[in-house]
């Protein structure tokens, strides 16, 4: 294909290990594409720390913008991949300078998005104890984020999937992807009851991530072709 510019929105960012590895692709000879990343995390000091790490691998400053807002409410910015429209625009009251790199608010999303990436935390050390494929993101994983009450709403881990595949995939169902960052042991069959839930049509796909021979978690891939190739397999 010929250059493209694509956005990935990592809205649980932390320190940015993820992001940073998404923006090196633009570092690739073979990479024919463009990349920006959108580095979202509701906790300054994080974000901070990630443009420290993006100076250190040299990530230029167009290939990643870091926005300090929460996961929840960035995702219900957008639908079909484009940003809702809304009567009052979003204006970034502390807009810093960290390393290069500019930290913004909801003002500083982009038009659109491509991609999104979601690595939610866990739920701590006990996802170990649900067995060896016993993770259910549905119930392991709780995000609580701030209602326009102030009031606190909990997500859970399919509500998230949920959100994420309303704000990215096209109503045609060409475009958009989405890519969810999971520990080893997630149980398949609830991660499947999940995308279901979430309207998600067809196949998805978990991959193993591997590190000295060893399953370390995995990530599974939801969108317009996936699973196609090894569909046609089967068959």
């Amino acid at each position: 294909e010929s250059c493209r510019k694509i956005v990935i929105l990592d809205v649980f960012c932390g320190v940015g290990g993820n992001s940073i590895a998404l923006s090196r692709l633009n570092q690739k000879q073979e990479w024919n594409c463009e990349v920006q990343v959108v580095a979202v995390d509701n906790c300054l000091s994080r974000l901070e720390m990630a443009a420290n790490n993006a100076a250190i691998y040299e990530i230029g400053p167009n290939n990643i913008r870091f926005i300090h807002a929460d996961a929840v409410e960035v995702l219900h910015q957008f639908e079909h991949g484009k940003r809702k429209p809304c009567d009052t625009i979003p204006t970034d009251d502390q807009l810093l300078n960290v390393s290069g790199y500019q930290i913004g608010g909801l003002g500083s999303l982009p038009d659109g998005v491509d991609a999104i990436f979601l690595s939610p935390p866990w739920g701590g050390m006990s996802y170990e104890m649900t067995g060896k494929a016993g993770y259910n993101p549905a119930v392991s994983i709780s995000i609580e984020h701030k209602a326009d009450d102030n009031s606190q709403i909990i997500t859970n881990g399919g509500e998230i999937l949920a959100l994420a595949a309303k704000a990215v995939l096209e109503k045609n169902g060409t475009s958009g992807s989405i890519s969810y960052f999971l520990p080893r042991n997630t149980d398949g069959v609830s991660l499947g009851q999940c995308a279901v839930a979430s309207g998600l049509e067809g196949c998805f796909e978990m991959e193993q991530n591997v590190v000295n021979g060893k399953v370390k978690t995995v990530t599974a891939y939801f969108g317009p072709g996936i699973g196609r190739e090894t569909t046609s397999a089967i068959r």
